[in-house]
C-alpha cells in the first residue's frame, strides 16, 4: 500500500481513477434512490458502513489478503475517522443553514489548499503553472456556476462557521487519508477500507441517534418493500466498491490530486442531472460546469520535493560539452 504512487504505471493510475468516479457517481445515485424509499441518511450511511465491515471479514475468512487487527493502526485511523465523521456532519449542518450550491463552491476551493498543505508539510513541489491554473479554472467556474443557476447563500454566523468547518475538515480528511497510506504499513487495499468501516459504524450510529434517524427504526424497516431493500442493498455494494476503489486511487496519486477527482465527479454528476433529469440550467450554468471539468482533466500532478531534486543533481552532474 505504502509504494503504490511509486511503483504504478500511468495505465493503472487511470484506471483506479476511473473506477473510483465510476463507484462515486453509482453511489451517489444508489443513495438517491436508497433515500427515496428510506429517507433516514446517517441510517443509511451506518447500514452500508456496517455490511462493508462485516463482507470484508467474511473474505478475509475465504482466503482474500486482509490485514489483521491492530491495535496501532486503529489508533492511527481513529483521527482519520474522526474527521470523516464530523466532516458529514458538518456537511449536512452546512446545508441546514445555507444550501447546496454554496457547499459546492467552498468544496471546489479544498483543492487549492490541499495543494498548499502538501507543498509545506508532505515533501510535494509547487504545482505548475498550468496545474495552477486548472485549481484556479474549477474554483472560478463553480463560483459561475453557483452564482448563475442559483445563489451563493450565507446568512448569519452559523451558515458561516458550518460551511467553514466544513472546509477545513475536508481539507484534513484529504492530506491525512494520504499521509496514513505512507506511513500506516498495509498489505492490501482492503486493510484501510475495513479500518475505516469498523471505526466508523459506532460514531455514525451515534450520530443518527442524535439526529434521532433511530427513532421508530424497526417501524421504517418493516415497511421497507421488496425493492427498497433491493436498492438499500446495491448502496451497500456500492459503498464497498468505493471504498476499495478510493483508497486504490488514494494510494496512487496526491492527495490534491484525490481531491480534485472528487470535485470533478461532482460537476460530472451536475452536468448528468442537468442533461438527463428535470433540472433546468441555463447556457452559462451548463459553460461554467463543462469549463470545471475541462480544466480538471487538464491538472498534472506535482512531484515529490526529493524527484525534482534527484533530477535536478542528475542533470547537474552531466559533465558540459564544449560546442564549437
Amino acid at each position: 500500500m505504502q509504494r503504490l504512487e511509486d511503483t504504478s504505471t500511468n495505465s493503472q493510475v487511470i484506471g483506479a481513477i476511473l473506477a473510483y468516479s465510476l463507484c462515486s457517481s453509482t453511489l451517489l445515485l444508489a443513495n438517491k434512490l436508497a433515500m427515496a424509499y428510506l429517507p433516514l441518511p446517517s441510517v443509511v450511511s451506518f447500514i452500508q458502513i456496517a455490511s462493508s465491515a462485516v463482507f470484508i471479514l467474511i473474505i478475509k475468512q475465504f482466503g482474500v489478503q486482509v490485514d489483521d487487527i491492530s491495535y496501532d493502526k486503529m489508533k492511527a485511523y481513529a483521527l482519520y475517522i474522526l474527521a470523516f465523521v464530523t466532516c458529514i456532519f458538518a456537511n449536512m449542518k452546512s446545508l441546514q443553514a445555507s444550501n447546496v450550491e454554496t457547499v459546492i463552491v467552498f468544496r471546489a476551493c479544498s483543492p487549492i489548499a490541499t495543494t498548499i498543505i502538501e507543498y509545506l508539510f508532505m515533501n510535494r513541489a509547487w504545482p505548475s503553472a498550468r496545474s495552477a491554473l486548472s485549481l484556479l479554472v474549477v474554483f472560478f467556474g463553480a463560483i459561475i456556476y453557483c452564482r448563475t443557476d442559483s445563489q451563493l447563500l450565507l446568512e448569519g454566523f452559523s451558515a458561516y462557521s458550518w460551511v467553514t468547518a466544513y472546509f477545513f475538515l475536508i481539507t484534513f480528511e484529504m492530506t491525512y487519508g494520504k499521509q496514513l497510506t505512507s506511513s500506516v504499513k498495509m498489505d492490501s487495499v482492503w486493510g484501510p477500507v475495513l479500518y475505516c468501516n469498523l471505526l466508523a459504524a459506532l460514531p455514525m450510529g451515534m450520530l443518527g441517534f442524535y439526529m434521532g434517524e433511530f427513532d421508530n427504526i424497526w417501524f421504517h424497516l418493516g415497511n421497507l418493500t421488496f425493492e427498497g431493500y433491493a436498492v438499500l442493498l446495491f448502496s451497500c455494494v456500492a459503498g464497498t466498491l468505493i471504498g476499495y476503489t478510493g483508497w486504490l486511487c488514494r494510494g496512487m496519486v496526491s492527495a490534491t490530486t484525490y481531491t480534485l477527482v472528487g470535485v470533478v465527479n461532482k460537476f460530472l454528476t451536475l452536468l448528468l442531472n442537468i442533461l438527463i433529469w428535470d433540472k433546468h440550467s441555463s447556457i452559462t450554468g451548463i459553460s461554467a460546469v463543462c469549463l470545471c471539468l475541462l480544466a480538471g482533466v487538464f491538472y498534472q500532478q506535482s512531484p515529490k520535493i526529493d524527484e525534482v531534486r534527484k533530477a535536478r543533481d542528475i542533470e547537474q552532474s552531466i559533465p558540459l560539452v564544449n560546442k564549437k
